[in-house]
């Protein structure tokens, strides 16, 4: 929450109220429920030493976390004990009662700590595995292995009589199958609850569209290929085979990304689980669930992988289009340069015959005094305006320097000053710090502030368009407001085009961002700039 310029960060109480809000509240609830359902419909693939080796839970668990955020952690904790307790998983009587409500609490546990810290290693990175596809099939990585790592650790401050992993079958067995189950469960039922649950928090529909027909015989041509192998191999008597499904899988993710990668689990685990919920003995059944694992895993790794080359591919087009125009801007810059030496010295010839024939006019007649006095005062603002380009263009100023950020509002105000007097425009600039610098090339950083000025008081409709400034952590923030939307300018043409699109340009090449923020009775552009924390350099005196 924001009062002035203060930033009050709410307190920690406030924060787990937060968390658990009236639309957590409900979906806690059908959490509870829908936990309850998928672990009992895990049962038919238990075992001795795993409780199952397809654990739909891990895959409803993993969706909540990722979509809220891990502070539901304790919640889901908390709601996973009472749903045992309720179901009979877990009994209070029962003397191992604390190693079964620490066996329930640790999953919870580790998905919230593996997700947070893989989001937080994975920020700021702009290389392929900082991009999203690919930061969600890490944490569907991480999260059960973390769970089946923490298993140990949770075991050994548990009193002497808890022998769950100490006897029987071998901690390997059983924890290897902890983490296939749970990585089987996160990557059939997760990316489903997700995309449904971004679907339901959109404010309008998704427009629907028929999938192309050829990706989609090619994907089910070779899917389908793959799976006849893998039933001709056993009904060879070699088994059920995963590697074709595996090979299969890869080609249908690097092909068409996640969405097709998904289909293709899907078939998978269609083909598998029904088969692997037989008659098979806990070996033969573990040993298939890692092929189904281990192809499950590639599959959706190829789509991930392949979704992230397509976002990282647009990001290098949207960097060579900003180039592009930067080059554009720097070309233009260089003429204008040329066009106003041209033009400099006949506009101060000019300027100094207009002084002159005004004194030479004051005995005159009145209309001819008028006169000349107007001819006057325009070529003194016309030569005026000419320096202070002449200014921006000299090669003091083509590299970027510690630009005041008063100094950069000055002079933007002052090339719209002729447009506000002439159009009976409103423009109101609030006092600005003299400690707010931003490194920066003037004239471009200038243009962009005009170009965004322009485009709110074309649509300001009489009101006051307003601009301020002020400081927001390590940056600065120049904040023009227009007290009426942009939604009529836009569709009219009057503003946001080209020159948003420059401006935009502009202050990306300057390190920062250039955002819009809409509200019931105003449109705010913001331009987020870095604090520059050297000494400024103010040439040619203050303006």
């Amino acid at each position: 929450m924001k009062q002035g310029h203060f930033t009050i960060k709410p307190s920690a109480h406030k924060l787990a109220r937060r968390a658990f809000s009236a639309n957590n509240a409900g979906l806690i609830l059908l959490y509870a429920v829908g936990f309850a359902v998928a672990n009992w419909a895990a049962r038919p693939w238990a075992g001795a030493g795993f409780f199952s080796l397809w654990y739909p839970p891990a895959g409803l668990r993993f969706a909540v976390l990722w979509s809220r955020g891990a502070r539901l952690t304790p919640w889901l904790v908390l709601i996973e004990i009472i749903a045992d307790i309720v179901v009979g998983t877990i009994s209070l009587t029962h003397g191992s009662a604390l190693q079964e409500i620490t066996g329930a609490a640790r999953p919870g546990l580790s998905y919230g700590t593996a997700m947070g810290l893989v989001r937080h290693l994975s920020r700021g990175r702009s290389g392929t595995l900082g991009l999203p596809p690919m930061i969600f099939g890490m944490v569907a990585i991480a999260a059960p292995a973390l769970n089946a790592i923490l298993v140990i650790p949770f075991e050994a401050w548990l009193p002497a009589e808890s022998d769950r992993y100490r006897s029987g079958v071998d901690a390997a067995i059983s924890l290897t199958g902890l983490a296939v189950g749970d990585l089987l469960g996160i990557l059939v039922l997760a990316p489903p609850l997700l995309w449904l649950s971004t679907i339901a928090r959109l404010k309008h529909p998704l427009p629907w569209r028929w999938p192309s027909l050829r990706p989609v015989l090619e994907d089910g041509l070779v899917m389908s290929g793959c799976l006849g192998l893998t039933i001709a191999l056993w009904r060879a008597g070699l088994g059920a085979q995963t590697t074709p499904s595996l090979l299969a899988g890869a080609w249908i993710g690097l092909r068409h990304g996640r969405t097709a990668a998904w289909f293709a689990i899907l078939s998978q685990t269609l083909v598998f689980l029904p088969y692997s919920a037989g008659a098979l003995d806990d070996p033969l059944r573990l040993e298939l669930h890692l092929g189904i694992a281990s192809s499950v895993l590639v599959t959706w790794l190829a789509g991930s992988f392949s979704d992230a080359q397509q976002k990282a591919q647009a990001a290098l087009d949207r960097r060579n289009r900003m180039l592009y125009q930067a080059q554009r801007l720097k070309t233009l810059r260089a003429m204008s340069v040329a066009v106003i030496h041209e033009i400099s010295q006949p506009l101060s010839t000019l300027a100094i015959e207009a002084a002159h024939l005004r004194s030479a006019t004051l005995g005159l007649g009145h209309d001819i005094a008028e006169s000349a006095a107007l001819v006057n005062r325009k070529a003194v603002a016309l030569s005026d305006m000419v320096r202070r380009l002449r200014r921006f263009g000299g090669r003091e100023v083509d590299e970027p320097s510690a630009l005041p950020v008063a100094m950069l509002i000055q002079s933007a105000c002052q090339i719209v000053s002729f447009e506000v007097r002439d159009q009976s425009k409103n423009l109101h600039c609030g006092p600005i710090s003299p400690d707010l610098v931003v490194h920066a090339q003037e004239i471009e950083l200038t243009q962009a502030l005009v170009n965004l000025l322009r485009n709110a008081l074309a649509a300001g409709q009489g009101q006051v368009v307003s601009l301020l400034a002020c400081a927001h952590g390590e940056a600065v923030r120049i904040i023009v407001n227009n007290p009426t939307s942009l939604v009529t300018a836009t569709r009219e043409g009057t503003g946001m085009g080209i020159g948003l699109a420059i401006a935009r340009t502009i202050v990306e090449a300057h390190g920062g961002q250039l955002l819009r923020e809409d509200k019931s009775n105003s449109v705010r552009f913001v331009i987020s700039l870095p604090l520059f924390k050297g000494p400024a350099r103010l040439e040619g005196g203050a303006r």
